[in-house]
């Protein structure tokens, strides 16, 4: 654990974060830097989960009413059988978000009494069990009961380390995550994020821990790259070929996008739907610059 509390092995904990965006980062980082199994119980589906975290190096589980893949019922006795299921194998860390919600589903009590099960089941295992919590969405005397069961730790948001930026001054090439913040993302009537021209990564310096950044920033505007994610496992220089390739292609669909802006009032509704669609999907680049910028 780098920075904060130490999560133990064989016990239960409950944490506060300040945001989603902040728990799903935590977890991201955890799934990325360690081999242990990450098991996460969110409210977010799979679709949304994307945007935060490489759904790859987690077992996530959405917590919904919906009979959908990878979903799960915020039934406790469904819960507890999936991790207790998980407890004899290997070593990880559950991620169960959501407590609010079970208690509102199920009472008081009988979370309590799914929190103490948890407890006893994780004892001298290798694994851990962290439940994300808003203490003001309970009663104090609720809480103490609960953190006595599952006592209270502080985690340690996640930092930028020495491998994921880099500074080429002569480049003009800047850390590209501060790129992404300042970069104002706009959301569209329906929902859609405004696509944004990032920075070129130079193959100097290139990185696994870069790729996977950019691959994320990528999948925040709605960009489908699944093409370039077989790169997190080549070697660094086939690695950057294959993002090379790639990057040149979201950088024409965020020309195409940004013409399409311009001059939407040329198309019709069923023309722009379907441009924009095959523009997040990387298809069919090279027939709608032909469409755009030819006569």
């Amino acid at each position: 654990m780098r920075g904060g509390e130490t999560i133990e092995k064989g016990q239960i904990y409950t944490t506060e974060f300040v945001s989603d965006d902040a728990l799903l980062a935590w977890v991201d980082r955890e799934s990325q830097s360690s081999e242990e199994h990450i098991l996460l119980f969110s409210r977010l589906p799979h679709r949304r989960l994307l945007e935060h975290l490489d759904i790859t190096k987690v077992e996530a589980y959405w917590l919904s009413e919906r009979l959908a893949e990878g979903a799960i019922r915020p039934n406790m006795d469904e819960i507890c059988n999936l991790i207790l299921h998980h407890l004899p194998n290997h070593a990880g860390i559950v991620i169960l978000e959501g407590l609010e919600w079970l208690m509102t589903k199920n009472g008081e009590d009988a979370v309590l009494s799914f929190v103490r099960e948890l407890r006893e089941a994780v004892y001298r295992t290798q694994w851990s069990i962290v439940i994300p919590i808003r203490s003001l969405a309970f009663e104090s005397l609720w809480l103490a009961r609960l953190r006595r069961e599952a006592p209270s730790i502080e985690l340690a948001l996640p930092t930028v380390d020495s491998e994921s930026t880099f500074h080429l001054e002569d480049d003009g090439v800047e850390d590209f995550d501060t790129e992404f913040e300042m970069n104002s993302i706009e959301v569209r009537e329906d929902g859609s994020s405004q696509l944004v021209m990032l920075s070129r990564l130079p193959s100097i310096g290139f990185t696994h821990t870069l790729l996977r950044k950019r691959i994320l920033q990528w999948r925040r505007m709605g960009i489908d790259v699944s093409e370039v994610e077989p790169a997190l496992s080549f070697q660094p220089d086939e690695a950057y070929t294959l993002y090379a390739v790639v990057e040149e292609k979201v950088r024409r669909a965020v020309e195409l996008e940004q013409h399409l802006d311009r001059f939407a009032t040329g198309f019709s509704a069923t023309e722009e739907a379907t441009a924009r669609f095959r523009i997040r999907q990387l298809t069919g680049l090279d027939e709608l610059e032909r469409d755009f910028f030819e006569d």
